[in-house]
């Protein structure tokens, strides 16, 4: 590898010297201006650029043509080396610069020209490139040479910034050669199962890793990271989701590059292996109505004012209720708090339940999460934290029609042992104006997870 890099160095050297000789190699370039205006035009689309080019072949642009592009991947997180990757509404290409920081230079979102005239077009495994010459010194392995840095400003020209390309969105069938170096992001996937909590890259040896990503309607793709990447220790995500990359190809293999981990969207549950299971589920139909709640694990615990959880039933339907009403208490705070749940063995868990509220008059039900309560009769010494669910209010004058479905409540930040709590405030003193006594009503409780 040091041998093919002071190969490309010194051949990088050459180029610059020939185009300046008589001059001097060590000219000093006038710094292009930050926004070029309309004195310079693309003439020539990035597809009718890449048409050009024959497999395993090299092309020297002899014409005046240049293309426009925006930045869409760069090096700043180290996942593309001495390269950054353009688009516009046709293709996309990979551009070689010898140079480094070069999202300093030219960040994503970066409207650029390039001048082609006396660049190349090559391919490294069918991957199509475009750089500054073509060193021959090893006649099996020629190679492209990047564009050495003293040379950015005569051929690159940059002109408006935070300009974004919408990634297109395709089915791994879609996949093909003219989608190469073009952002695309792809629905519903996830990692195969023996790639999953795994690092994108090596970053001890400093070597690449391929991990697979699979998709629920079927076929699969490699998703590559170099060592080098700022993220290549980051661990691989378990759920299903979504993912941003641009499109390579190594020889017949397709590949996809992420910019960052943030690409990554896969949050949500699986869709192959063992698929979806129960953690937790109550409806409460098992348990004795018009009692306070007890059995299945649950802790049933009034903080103060006394009042407990009841098991209450409506249209054959039973359910978990709480009200302060009628009970006098100027603070009264109730948990209903389920049964441990263990997270060591799944990944993506969800919580969610549905709730109704009646005459509501101010009182709250919360729904907070504990990886240190110790399971005994006083939970408010353990450290809690609030979930965001949707809870049913605003029923003044009598229960909702419909119950309201909490959403899909995301506990994957949580590890080992956990309890999640219901906890109730209300008031009922002697003065109308500070009653807070609204009834709630929980239902259908459900952990599920991966």
């Amino acid at each position: 590898m040091k041998k093919r890099n002071r190969k490309i160095a010194s051949s990088a050297i050459f180029f610059a010297c020939a185009l300046y000789l008589g001059t001097g190699c060590y000219k000093k370039f006038d710094e292009p201006p930050q926004y070029i205006g309309t004195d310079i035009k693309s003439n020539l689309t990035i597809r009718g650029l890449r048409s050009m080019h024959f497999t395993g072949n090299f092309e020297k642009v002899l014409d005046e043509f240049i293309i426009e592009g925006v930045v869409t991947a760069d090096d700043s997180h180290d996942n593309f080396y001495k390269s950054i990757v353009i688009q516009d509404s046709t293709a996309g290409i990979t551009i070689r610069l010898d140079g480094s920081g070069l999202y300093n230079i030219y960040p994503v979102g970066t409207q650029v020209f390039i001048k082609l005239k006396d660049l190349w077009l090559g391919d490294y495994a069918k991957m199509i490139q475009l750089g500054a010459g073509v060193d021959r010194s090893d006649p099996t392995f020629p190679e492209l040479i990047a564009l050495p840095q003293p040379l950015f400003d005569r051929y690159i020209k940059k002109g408006m910034m935070n300009n974004f390309i919408i990634p297109k969105t395709v089915r791994f069938d879609q996949l093909n050669d003219s989608l190469q170096s073009c952002l695309v992001k792809i629905n519903d996937v996830e990692f195969a199962v023996a790639d999953t909590g795994k690092t994108y890259g090596d970053a001890i040896n400093k070597l690449s890793v391929n991990n697979i990503i699979k998709s629920c309607s079927g076929g699969s793709v490699y998703l590559r990271t170099s060592g080098f990447a700022g993220f290549a220790a980051a661990k691989t995500p378990r759920g299903n989701g979504n993912i941003t990359a641009v499109y390579s190809v190594f020889r017949t293999e397709k590949q996809l590059l992420i910019r960052d981990t943030s690409d990554v969207q896969m949050n949500g549950l699986r869709c192959t292996g063992n698929g979806a299971k129960i953690l937790f589920s109550e409806d409460f139909e098992r348990l004795t109505a018009n009692s306070n709640l007890t059995g299945n694990g649950w802790k049933n615990i009034p903080e103060t004012g006394g009042k407990y959880y009841q098991v209450k039933a409506t249209n054959n339907n039973k359910y978990a209720e709480i009200s302060a009403f009628a009970t006098g208490e100027p603070l009264l705070v109730s948990w209903l708090i389920l049964p441990m749940i263990n997270l060591a063995s799944s990944a993506n868990e969800v919580l969610s339940f549905q709730t109704k509220d009646g005459f509501d008059n101010g009182a709250v039900l919360q729904v907070y999460a504990s990886t240190n309560y110790d399971g005994g009769i006083t939970p408010w010494k353990a450290k809690w934290v609030l979930l965001k669910a949707i809870i049913s209010k605003g029923n003044g004058s009598g229960f909702g029609n419909n119950w309201v479905p909490s959403g899909n409540i995301s506990l994957s930040s949580f590890t080992g042992n956990m309890h999640i709590a219901f906890r109730y405030e209300g008031a009922d003193p002697g003065n109308i104006f500070d009653k807070h006594t609204t009834t709630f009503q929980l239902d259908d409780v459900k952990i599920v997870g991966n």
